[in-house]
């Protein structure tokens, strides 16, 4: 206790008042009591006001947003200035921070452009004032039903050319990227839609495809530009090739399959409805056409009363047609041939595993055969065999496909298909 007491017994008051930091503190602090008290009461209540406040307003929990509909027009373009009243040292120390603006939209149920009461509410947990006044009194506020749409992307580009001898054909939407656009927006907008476009000035003559950035525009059924500033779109920008092809006018060429022997396509005489076309391409690969082969005609089923047949083009990839044809007439002159109709009893079997016999189950009936007439009126079934592949057969029954044939006459054909059942041992 005696160092307690030494302690006491040292303090000093008049020492403490001749402490020149002790006076300064208790200075200030008396100065501010003071002035505290002064303006509690000789200036109790002052009013300040502030400019470029923003209002919030939300459709949240209203029967506008419940319907679907939004706020449209830009709200926060929209600055108030705000008059508060108080206690001078409560309102000098406010910030704007410490107090917001709102509108009540519970009483819209409709698209349309309202002007809603503008109110002030307290942010922070300084109080002690009040509004006095909001200038403007009211927000104007747009709402609408907003929809969401896809839209296929047209590309658009100025100025394109192509060098001598090229075609600049139609460009299209590139790489990885999808020639469609979502875009959101107020209805009123969205049904004005008419055109999604990929715009570009590119004023360039091209001698082979180049890609290009093309910014997305928006066109109504007039043509006129329509501004994306309430719109919301999945991209403002894609990429657009501009493809370089190269034409060439080639002769048409019928292919034949399935021909007896002694048969070359050199020894067919035809005729095509379309004898030359235009195809359109890669330059490179055009340059390496000479000739546009058509798809392979079976000749099992040329015969004297069956000689027209409908076929289509074998196109290498990136080649088109540019006429306007689906598909190639092939005529076959027949007047020089004949039918006759035999009975084919001789089997030959090819492809026999070994250990294994087999055996046909009767003779195949009615097989026409048709070839120049020359052949056809010396021929005799003696003349004919069925030739029957059996290499992927194991023992048992099967029904297969026969082929029929002659060792003495090479440029006579089946006409159709043919059968017949054999017994493997």
């Amino acid at each position: 206790m005696k160092p307690i007491k030494k302690q006491i017994s040292s303090f000093s008051l008049t020492k403490l008042l001749y402490n020149r930091k002790f006076t300064i503190s208790l200075s200030v602090f008396l100065a501010f009591v003071f002035w505290l008290i002064i303006m509690i009461n000789q200036n109790p209540v002052r009013q300040q006001t502030f400019t470029d406040v923003p209002v919030n307003v939300s459709l949240d929990n209203t029967v506008a947003g419940e319907n679907g509909m939004g706020i449209v027009s830009d709200i926060s373009a929209q600055k108030f200035t705000v008059t508060v009243s108080g206690p001078s040292y409560i309102v000098s120390s406010l910030k704007t921070d410490d107090f917001s603006l709102y509108a009540s939209a519970a009483e819209i149920t409709e698209p349309g452009t309202y002007d809603l009461e503008v109110f002030g509410t307290r942010g922070t947990a300084k109080t002690g004032y009040t509004f006095v006044s909001y200038s403007p009194a009211t927000v104007n506020v747009t709402v609408d039903y907003i929809d969401t749409k896809e839209f296929t992307i047209t590309p658009k580009l100025v100025g394109v050319g192509a060098s001598g001898g090229l075609v600049a054909e139609t460009p299209v939407v590139s790489g990885t990227e999808s020639d469609t656009v979502s875009i959101k927006g107020p209805r009123t907008v969205m049904d004005t839609i008419d055109t999604v476009a990929a715009y570009a000035e590119v004023n360039k003559t091209l001698s082979s495809s180049e890609t290009f950035d093309a910014d997305i525009i928006l066109y109504d059924k007039d043509g006129n530009e329509i501004s994306a500033e309430n719109l919301t779109l999945s991209t403002k920008s894609v990429k657009v090739t501009v493809p370089i092809s190269k034409k060439a006018t080639v002769r048409v060429k019928p292919t034949f399959t399935k021909l007896p022997s002694g048969m070359s396509e050199a020894d067919i005489s035809y005729s095509v409805n379309h004898t030359t076309v235009t195809i359109i391409g890669t330059p490179d690969v055009i340059a390496n056409i000479t000739e546009l082969s058509l798809s392979a005609i079976d000749f099992t089923g040329v015969s004297v009363n069956s000689n027209s047949f409908d076929v289509s083009a074998n196109l290498p990839d990136g080649v088109k047609i540019l006429d306007s044809i689906d598909y190639f007439t092939v005529n076959i002159d027949t007047s020089s041939y004949q039918e006759k109709t035999f009975t084919v009893s001789n089997v030959k079997f090819a492809g026999l595993s070994g250990g294994l016999t087999a055996k046909s189950g009767s003779s195949i009936k009615n097989v026409k055969i048709c070839g120049p007439k020359s052949v056809i009126s010396k021929i005799t079934a003696g003349d004919l065999y069925a030739e029957i592949n059996l290499a992927d057969k194991s023992a048992g029954e099967h029904t297969v496909n026969a082929v029929i044939k002659s060792d003495n006459f090479s440029n006579i054909w089946q006409v159709g298909s043919y059968s017949t059942t054999v017994t493997i041992r």
